[in-house]
């Protein structure tokens, strides 16, 4: 994935996903990895509030969740998108 950052300026990114688990508190910690161009390690606590409004956004916008189908079946993008 291609990740940007107000912190970064106009540097790019790019990271994966390395885990996702449960921990207390009903939290869902997402870990990731960042591989370019430093090495980070990400982690995002998420709440069922934080996936409810993740799924209602993507649920909202008809052409987003075309656009997440597509992702789900094509192979690995390696073209960086158009500036975001």
């Amino acid at each position: 994935m291609r990740v940007r950052s107000t912190g970064l300026g106009k540097t790019e990114m790019v990271a994966h996903f390395d885990r996702l688990e449960p921990v207390a508190n009903g939290y869902l910690i997402m870990a990731m990895r960042s591989t370019e161009p430093v090495h980070w390690r990400i982690r995002v606590a998420l709440t069922g509030q934080d996936l409810r409004r993740l799924i209602g956004l993507a649920l909202k916008n008809p052409s987003v969740l075309m656009r997440i189908i597509q992702c789900l079946c094509q192979g690995e993008i390696k073209k960086s998108p158009p500036e975001f």
